[in-house]
């Protein structure tokens, strides 16, 4: 009776795990369902025989039901741990409510021995999308009178000449002031108080046949360095990739007729580039993904890096460095014709690059292209599984995302169902100019204008895909 106890014991063990890995399974919801009757059916046979084995009095029965009803457990703990982590990062990564933070500096000049408290009178700032709950946040902390200025260089060389106090001024605006304009030096500042506002921007829960996703790739100092919009028809099981130059030269929405290169935008509020690419494709984006660079490099380390293949020889202008644009000195790589393997800092220098290239900005997006396919590809290989909740990891702080849960769920089923998908990239194109009126510098500089017949083509491929049945 003791040894019949402990055996059914390990019955008891078995359900309980049995259930909670079921659970998992069918709350994840990414299994067809003929995989997923399948799958049940097996576990429960070996569940089912190893307890009526293991109550039935003949030895070899017994040890069968013992060995059986060991495997099951095993088979039930493996399962539930894979799908515990899968259904947390889905949980975690993929919501109907995207939580943006941006950030914003009160700065004064270096000289001044100001602090926190000697925060009051007038303040300044550039107005951009976002700015209105900072300055809220700021009159109820401190006595201040907000003022504006319409050029934000002037702005930042006002506080260098000591002829104002304080700026208030979002951390994106501020780098790449400081990275564009060489005549800015850091050390002329001093941040005196940081806050933190943050946005939630919510999708609708009803998910469709067809959609755009907007990706954005942002550097370390807030530059927008890769901008894509990715197509998808689960009906018809089409992706297609369009990618969209970082210096294309476009109305920034919102700021009454402004224009900038993409790379700049994120200046003017969070969702400035994915708000002014959907105006100017006249499309609507349903959904969007931010990347950055820190975690693009994470990732590729974390998956065993890629392989990429260069339709030419060279050797990348930018050094295998990470969050600087000092190049000098650095050590740089070389990219032999044909393929090869990458590691994070590697896949990194090889998608910022374009001054290596007669077609510039125009290769460097056909190499982000191929990089993301790679990456996708080698998620999609067996050896992914040996750091499953590495991998996992990575990706959940590689972006923040409006897709919702069904979407990525809807699209993995008919991946595992054996649904090949059509997967089509296309670019457009432009005029290179250095003699465009740039919004964030108040000044001409260089930017892309625009090819509209590249545009007007990519418009219409967009919209044949998404109207295909």
């Amino acid at each position: 009776m003791k040894k019949i106890s402990k055996l059914n014991i390990l019955s008891i063990i078995d359900i309980i795990t049995f259930i909670v890995m079921l659970y998992l399974l069918l709350n994840i919801n990414i299994l067809p369902t003929k995989y997923l009757i399948l799958i049940i059916v097996i576990i429960s046979i070996i569940n089912i025989l190893s307890i009526i084995f293991i109550n039935i009095k003949k030895k070899v029965l017994n040890i069968i039901g013992i060995i059986l009803i060991i495997i099951a457990i095993i088979i039930n703990i493996i399962g539930t741990y894979y799908l515990y982590y899968a259904n947390n990062f889905l949980d975690k990564s993929f919501s109907y409510n995207e939580k943006t933070v941006t950030t914003y500096y009160i700065v004064t000049n270096k000289s001044n021995n100001y602090t926190k408290k000697d925060i009051k009178g007038d303040i300044y700032y550039y107005d951009n999308n976002s700015i209105d709950k900072a300055l809220t946040k700021i009159k109820k902390e401190f006595d201040v009178n907000p003022k504006t200025y319409d050029d934000a260089p002037k702005m930042i060389g006002d506080i260098v000449n000591n002829e104002i106090d304080f700026i208030l001024i979002d951390k994106n605006s501020y780098n790449i002031l400081l990275t564009l304009d060489n005549t800015i030096n850091s050390n002329n500042f001093k941040i005196i108080y940081e806050l933190d506002i943050t946005s939630t921007n919510e999708t609708s829960e009803k998910t469709k046949d067809a959609f755009n996703i907007y990706i954005g790739g942002k550097d370390f100092a807030g530059l927008i360095d890769y901008n894509a919009i990715i197509t998808v028809n689960t009906k018809t099981h089409e992706i297609l990739m369009t990618s969209i130059p970082r210096d294309y030269y476009m109305e920034i929405v919102g700021t009454n007729g402004k224009k900038d290169s993409l790379s700049h935008m994120y200046a003017f509020g969070e969702d400035a580039n994915e708000l002014s690419l959907e105006k100017f494709f006249d499309i609507n984006i349903d959904y969007n993904i931010k990347v950055t660079t820190e975690s693009l490099v994470e990732l590729v380390d974390t998956i065993g890096g890629i392989t990429y293949c260069s339709d030419q020889a060279y050797t990348t202008t930018h050094a295998l460095i990470l969050n600087s644009y000092d190049d000098s000195g650095k050590e740089k790589l070389y990219v032999k014709k044909g393929c090869q393997h990458l590691n994070g800092i590697e896949t990194l220098t090889v998608a910022r690059e374009r001054n290596a290239f007669i077609g510039r900005d125009r290769v460097r997006q056909k190499n982000c292209q191929k990089i993301i396919l790679a990456i996708f590809n080698k998620l999609k290989s067996t050896d992914s599984f040996t750091n499953y909740k590495e991998i996992l990891d990575s990706l959940s702080n590689l972006y923040t995302t409006t897709i919702p849960k069904d979407v990525v769920t809807s699209i993995a089923k008919d991946t595992i169902d054996g649904i090949e998908w059509k997967f089509t990239t296309q670019s457009v194109d432009g005029t290179d100019s250095n003699n465009v009126f740039i919004a964030i510098l108040n000044d001409y500089d260089y930017a892309m204008i625009p090819d509209m017949n590249s545009v007007n083509q990519a418009k219409t491929k967009i919209n044949e895909v998404l109207n295909n049945k």
